[in-house]
Order: C-alpha cells, then structure tokens, then sequence
C-alpha cells in the first residue's frame, strides 16, 4: 500500500505532484474522446490484426497521437489513423448517417464474447473468445492448473520445496509440457520466489520425481502451489508434498490439503484443489497406475479451441451490428461489433499501415519512473473502460461513470510522481466503489513491513486496539500522524479507499499500518484529548500482535464453546466436532478472513441440503457491460453429520469481505445462527485483475454476488445484525478496559440471552 513511500511523510497521501494548466485547453477533451473510442474497439472490434495488438501500448501511443489535436478536424483524422490499420468500416465525423441494413450472409460472423471480465489472460471461471476463432494462440498455450495456498507467515525467511511424480504424454507442439509450480506472494500483490518449471518442461512419458526449491520472503504472505499442463498434453501426477528446511537442513513436511489429488475438485468454491486454467481442460483420477500403482490425479490440458466452440451461445451476433457513440469533442464514431470471416481477416491494403503501427508500439519504452504525461494519461484511459465495461455492479454503486473520465483523466495530468500516479489510480478505482479494488505498483520492489500495532478507527478516532510497543498502549488515541491531525489524514485515506464505508475503514488504515521495511512514522499518541498527545516514531517491521481474543478453539465454560474461523483450521476443529455438537452454545468469529474452515463447517450446521444460487457471472456481448444473460451458481452444499444444533453465534464486523461474506450469506439466508457485531464489507464475488501501460496492476471484482434469493443485492450492504440488541459496536473505553463487547455480547446470545427472531 505505502510501500516505496520511505522518503516521503505518510501525510503526503493524495497530494503528490502540483497541478498546471494545460498547454491547450482541448487536452483532456481529445483523450477523453479517444478513451471512449478505445474501450470499445479494444474489446469488442473483432478483426484479427485488433486481436493481436498491445493494446496496452497502443494506449500511450494513441493518447500522443490525440493529445494535441488543435481542433474538431485534426481529431478526427488522428482518431481515424490509428483505427484504420485494424480493419474496415469503423466511422469517425461530426454526425453519423443512419446505419444501413445489412442482409443475412452465409459466412460466419466474428465477434467478441466474454464469460465475465476476461480482460487480460484468463482467469477462472473468465474467458474470453471471438466467435468462429480460437481462443489460444501458439504464442500463450491453454493450460489447465490445480491451485493450493496456505499462509506463508511461519516459514518467513525460510526455504520451501514442492516436489512430485510427474509423467505427460506431448504434443509435437514445443510449448506443450507438464509440470509443479510454486510462488510466494508478497504483500501489495507482489510476487517474490516463483517458479513453474518453464526452463525445464517434462514430457517424459516415464514416472519421474521432480523438485523446486525457494525461499519465502521475510514479508511474505502466502505460499501458492500446484501442478499444471500446458498446450496439447495429458499431464499425470503422484502425491505431492510441500516441505520446509529448518536450521539444520532437514526437511519438515507442511500440512497440506489432499497431496494424494483424492478429493472432489471445485471450480467455484474451493477446498481443497481449484481448478484454474485458460481453456476447458478435464481433471480424472484413475484408481491405479500411480506411482506406487494406486491412484493419481490426470489433467488433460486443453488443445487449442476449435474455431466453433464457444464459451457460450447465447445472443448469437447478427450481421451488421455495431456500436453508435458520442466521442464528445463535437465527435461521434460507429464501431462494428460483427464482422464477417472474409472482413476479420488481414487485409492485405492495410499491411503496410499495420506493420508500421506494430513498430511504433514495440519501440514504446516500458513503464517509467516518472511516468511520463501520456503514460499517465494511458493508464487512466485503460482503467476508466475496464470498469466502464465489465464492473457488474453498476445498478448497486449508482455512479455516473461516464462523468467520471474528465475528472480522472485531469488527476493523472496533475500528477508528477510514481506515487502521484499510483494514487489517481486508487481514486479511480474509489470512483467505483468496489471493495476488492486494488493497485500495486510493480516496480516498486522494495520488502514490506508492518507497524507495531493495530488501529481501528473507533467512535470517529484511529484507537490503538494491538500494540507491541509499550508507549503506545492498547485504548489510546492516534492524535497525529507525521504532525497532521489524524481526522485530516483519514478523511484523505478514505477517499483513496473503495467499497462501503465499513470496509474503507478498514483498508484505509492499511495504507498506514504497511508500509516500507525500515520506514518510520510518527505517531501523537494518547489517552486523553490531542493537547495530551506524546511522539512515539514507529518503524516498519514484524507485524503488531494479534487483538486479543480467546484460543482459537476454546471452551469458554462447560458446554458452551468458541471457534475463531480466520484463525483455527478445519484440521483442528474435525477431532472436536462431536462436542461442538453436543454444546448447549457456540460462539463462531468470522471477524476478518477465514481459514478453509469458514466453508467446510457449514454443512455441519445445514439442516437440509440447499441449491442457492448467489453468485453470478455475466455473459457479455456488447460494450457498457451489454448482456446476453448469467450464469448463477452456488456452493450447492448438503449436510453433514455431527449436526451442530445448539445456540449457534456468528461474531462478524467490516473487516469480513470475500470469502468471510460467502460465508455469512449462508448464516443470514440460510438462518444458520444469530449475527452479532456490525455489518460485513459487502463485497464479494470472484477477483480479476489488469495492467496499465504505466506498470500498475489492478484488481476488481469480476462477477455479481446476491443474496441467496438470486435477486436482493449484497454489493456495498452486507449482512449483519437483524435488531439493535445485536448490533454491537466496541468502545473506547471498552477496549481500554481490555474487553470484547461483541465477543461479550455474543457469549451472551448463545447462553440464552433475548435475541430478535429470524429474518
């Protein structure tokens, strides 16, 4: 979040760079007016030399080409040069004629469909593909992956290793092998020891053990695995086992997941193994011929697509279509969105053009340190068309995206820094109030590490509610930061920070409490008001310690037990769930992210098996996230026995997003307990991610989650209490005097204390 900040005060968020005026006041207009063009001839223009351009660096080089368009006319005609090359019949000018009728043809027809927002690779369950055209190219085989984690902070600053029994039979194709991966992922979505075998493919067709060794990141944060097959290749694989070195150089087995690929594989939901992968590939488990001769897991990785198989049927494309727009800047352009075969292919006229457009984005220089002004333009132009395309939550944010171009398009030209820029992409991003938003930077390299304590913002101040450091005590107040008051710098986080503001809170706070290894800051520090105030300077490190809360699976008095689910794992929890069973009450805490416990003890408290439907991924066939339909689908889970049936308590907060909201859809809809706290983040739905031309990754949300009714919305609302007897909020005063108020009230419920009925 702050990392690569370290010479710069934290209070400094949001207001890098001084602004200036504009050569011309036309500037921003004509890059707004080739944004608009850009999303939709990017994504939804079906020729094949579209498909096959950087459109990244395309980007740059178009906002330079229109940047300095002195009036309506010059636009027009560098608009139309930098579309021309890519194929026929995309129209720029002051007024559009009526479009004319386009007869039935017997050829087939290109275009663009997208299962989700399939903008940049494929991630599951994303895909994209044009019709009557593969979705692979040799250039980027499909590839078919079986994916684990687990957190990486106890082996921090140690070294792993995965190893397995791999045998594939290849394709003659070179691409096409099988073979283990592992990375370690680093906080702000950096990746530090990755390798997936890529310089040393298997396509033996012999068992043969196979290893990879790397060191986990002193701020490492997860620990991600697996095995894959690329391109044309039936890829088998034994157990595997992933290990870590201790002092003496012996090696100590971490407990994973299923390492003998024996379970049910979920594309959706999850433990053990998800499938991931960017083509319909087949996942088996033959009963014998491993490599012991008992079972192994088989992947049939996908061949290249064949030109018709679709990722979906529905809104076939008609001849003719097309996408009429307003450029602004006195512009209207008309886009097809069908082509047919003959009109998708090459044409050999435009080859000269098209070759030399190809030249002029291979030389572009690669991100900059600055970035340079049309780099930061070009950033702002392919982050506003992702969302203004494929965010599926525009009925729920009400925002008027379209207002929201200028604007962003007039911060980027304001900024002067890395930093600078970094933050007009998170205030992009907060313009879309999308809790999953986020944006790393990645050239900055440098190790993360965390504050000594933990804050929270508590009636309307940043408390101290963890702390290592005994100046800065667990009750007190942050007065200042870096000596701006606190209330300043938060109304400025906030306002980089995107979702509800429940979850803002929370991710605001993480742009001071991360920061990098060895910065520091300084904190005004007391009980009493903000003339009471001391200085204690902080320096970015080992993580603060845990807010206090029971063991993570506790009897708290006879009968009447508490399970913390973002800290015990379903491995601890399964030899104690006959006495969980048998409690008269139990306290569960979804306060934050869940283990692989959050999903695996539902059916434990389901009385009945249920089909819900509440996640659901759009069928795109249009720009501004025009639809062909969805496709709803949910856990679909089915009871299991212990049945847990006493007096059921779920503790949650604003810090619950994701997976803890999954989670608590079930409590709420499938009346699974009584919720205490306050209302979860209220974002959910499987993440995506995309780069921008200026070296920036961003992640958003890629498909719609409802209540379990298929229809009520989640987005921005969560769920939470249903009376204000439950609603329960801590203190400052309470956290002082060491209590948990929602813990307390929790323990209170599953007792036999008054509670609202059900919804």
């Amino acid at each position: 979040m702050v990392s690569g900040l370290a010479a710069v005060s934290i209070v400094a968020l949001a207001l890098s760079g001084p602004t200036s005026a504009p050569d011309d006041p036309r500037e921003i207009d004509n890059v707004a007016a080739f944004a608009r063009l850009y999303g939709v001839v990017r994504y939804f223009y079906p020729s094949d030399a579209a498909a096959a351009l950087d459109w990244n660096r395309f980007a740059e080089h178009g906002v330079a080409r229109v940047r300095g368009a002195k009036d309506r006319d010059a636009l027009a005609a560098a608009l139309q040069s930098l579309v021309a090359p890519l194929g026929p019949d995309i129209e720029i000018a002051p007024a559009l004629a009526p479009a004319a009728d386009v007869k039935a043809t017997a050829e087939p027809l290109v275009a663009w469909r997208y299962f989700g927002a399939a903008v940049e690779g494929t991630q599951q369950p994303y895909a994209a593909k044009r019709t009557h055209r593969p979705r692979a190219t040799a250039a980027e085989p499909a590839f078919l992956s079986l994916v684990q984690m687990v957190p990486a902070q106890e082996y921090r600053g140690r070294t792993i290793r995965l190893q397995g029994q791999i045998r594939a039979t290849a394709a003659a194709e070179a691409t096409a092998r099988a073979a283990l991966w592992l990375r370690v992922d680093r906080p702000n979505q950096a990746t530090g020891f990755f390798d997936n075998m890529d310089k040393r493919p298997v396509r033996e067709a012999e068992w043969r053990p196979y290893v990879i060794e790397g060191a986990v990141a002193d701020d490492a944060q997860a620990i991600a695995f697996g095995v894959m097959g690329v391109g044309t290749v039936t890829a088998d694989f034994g157990p595997v086992e992933l290990a870590v070195r201790d002092a003496a150089g012996a090696w100590t087995p971490i407990a994973i997941k299923d390492p003998g690929f024996e379970s049910a594989v979920a594309t959706m939901a999850a433990p053990p193994w998800r499938v991931a992968g960017t083509g319909q590939g087949d996942v088996s488990r033959p009963a014998q011929g491993g490599p012991g001769g008992g079972p192994f897991v088989r992947l049939t990785a996908p061949a290249p697509d064949a030109p018709d198989t679709e990722i979906f049927t529905e809104g076939a494309p008609q001849p003719g279509a097309h996408a009429d727009l307003d450029l602004g800047a006195g512009l209207h352009a008309r886009v097809p969105l069908a082509l047919t075969e003959g009109a998708a292919r090459p044409d050999p006229r435009r080859a000269g053009d098209l070759a030399a457009l190809r030249a002029a984005l291979a030389a572009a220089p690669g991100p900059g340190d600055p970035p340079d002004l049309d780099q930061r333009l070009a950033d702002v132009v392919v982050g506003w068309n992702v969302f203004r395309h494929f965010y599926p939550y525009w009925p729920e944010v009400g925002v008027e995206w379209d207002g929201r171009l200028v604007p962003q398009l007039e911060a980027a030209r304001a900024a002067r820094t890395r930093a600078g820029q970094r933050d007009v992409l998170r205030g992009l991003t907060a313009d879309a109030r999308d809790g999953h938003a986020r944006v790393s930077d990645t050239l900055d390299t440098a190790e993360s590490g965390e504050l000594p304590v933990q804050l929270r913002v508590v009636e309307g101040r940043l408390a101290i509610v963890a702390s290592a450091v005994p100046e800065a005590p667990v009750g007190s107040s942050v007065w200042t930061i870096d000596g701006t008051p606190a209330a300043q710098w938060l109304d400025r986080a906030l306002g980089l920070a995107s979702g509800s503001l429940q979850w803002r809170k929370v991710a605001a706070l993480r742009l001071l409490t991360l920061g990098p290894k060895g910065g520091r800051v300084t904190l005004g520090v007391g009980s009493g008001s903000s003339t009471e105030a001391h200085a204690v300077t902080l320096t970015y490190g080992a993580p603060a310690p845990p807010v206090k809360r029971p063991e993570p699976l506790a009897e708290l008095e006879p009968g009447l037990w508490y399970v913390d689910l973002t800290r015990a794992k379903m491995e601890e929890i399964e030899p104690r769930l006959a006495t969980l069973a048998a409690a008269r009450g139990v306290v569960f805490d979804v306060r934050g992210y869940p283990t692989d416990a959050g999903a695996a003890l539902l059916p434990y408290l389901l009385a009945a098996p249920e089909t819900d439907h509440w996640m659901h991924v759009p069928r795109i066939v249009g720009p501004s996230f025009e639809l062909a339909g969805w496709e709803s689908v949910g856990w679909e889970l089915k009871p299991a026995s212990p049945h847990i049936g006493g007096r059921i308590v779920f503790l949650t907060d604003g810090s619950a997003i994701s997976y803890a909201e999954s989670v608590m859809g079930y409590v709420a809809d499938r009346k699974l307990g009584t919720i205490v706290g306050s209302m979860t983040a209220g974002t959910n739905g499987n993440v995506n991610r995309f780069s921008t031309p200026g070296g920036f990754k961003i992640a958003f949300t890629g498909l719609r989650v409802t209540r379990h009714d298929g229809r009520s919305p989640y987005h921005l609302l969560g769920v939470g209490p249903v009376g204000p007897e439950d609603t329960v909020l801590p203190t400052v005063e309470g956290i002082r005097a060491g209590r948990d108020e929602v813990l307390e009230r929790g323990v209170a419920v599953a007792k036999g204390g008054p509670s609202p009925p059900p919804r």
